[in-house]
């Protein structure tokens, strides 16, 4: 009997500390997922950021490069870039003031020049998880401290090297040019190269893809007139991006 009674005991033990090992193992293995669920969120927010920057960008571009009369000049507010007066109609070169992905707030800094915005960068201070592999175009942010380095400036070089980051193949993305000197900003000095179809086919997706990200984040339960109106509002901006 007391032979019986040890084997019990020695059973439970071994069954205990393989309880526990298997409490220790799962606790690894959750906290290992959560760490990578946790990178490849910031990573796609990061890209969210470049999109929505280079958005700006362009934005900014267009209203300098439609500046009616001789003297082109940069909007002195962003909303300016939504609401362009400067005409007999009014022109939209940015459909709406789009939420910093990573600092989660519409508030951008501004990057000035006698006065006038010529480009927007994050107000985040986080290191940025991308350190390498940027196309050419943003190619300056390779080793970036803060999100706030990565600014999306217009200027001459910029201008010029999205136009060719658009025609390469993707297998080129991260190629770096001869040249990565920023030149103050002045607006393009030559024809700039079309976007190819199959490249505006995957630029307009990518930008209903932030359009309807944002409007679920902004709506909470998606229920609502203005929930409805924001994700009406994507789709109609991406037939209009297919169609330009």
């Amino acid at each position: 009997m007391v032979t019986g009674r040890y084997d019990a005991r020695h059973q439970r033990g071994f069954t205990y500390l393989g309880l526990l090992m298997f409490v220790i193992i799962s606790g690894i293995a959750l906290a290992s997922t959560g760490q990578v669920w946790h990178a490849e969120a910031r990573r796609e927010k990061e890209r969210e950021l470049l999109f929505i920057g280079e958005q700006f960008r362009k934005a900014i571009g267009s209203y300098y490069e439609n500046t009616p009369g001789g003297v082109k000049h940069y909007p002195l507010t962003l909303h300016e870039l939504l609401d362009d007066k400067r005409f007999v109609k009014t022109r939209h070169h940015l459909r709406r003031i789009y939420r910093d992905p990573i600092a989660g707030t519409t508030q951008w800094g501004l990057v000035r020049e006698q006065g006038r915005i010529t480009g927007v960068y994050s107000l985040s201070t986080t290191k940025p998880f991308k350190q390498d592999g940027f196309s050419r175009e943003f190619v300056e942010f390779t080793n970036a401290e803060k999100y706030a380095d990565w600014r999306f400036i217009y200027t001459q070089n910029a201008a010029a090297l999205s136009a060719v980051a658009a025609t390469q193949p993707p297998g080129n993305a991260g190629t770096t040019p001869p040249d990565t000197g920023r030149p103050k900003p002045g607006g393009p000095s030559g024809p700039v190269a079309p976007t190819k179809p199959g490249n505006r086919f995957a630029l307009c997706g990518s930008q209903l893809a932030i359009e309807n990200t944002q409007c679920r984040e902004s709506c909470g339960d998606l229920t609502g007139p203005a929930c409805h109106a924001c994700f009406a509002a994507a789709s109609g901006a991406h037939r209009t991006c297919l169609r330009n």
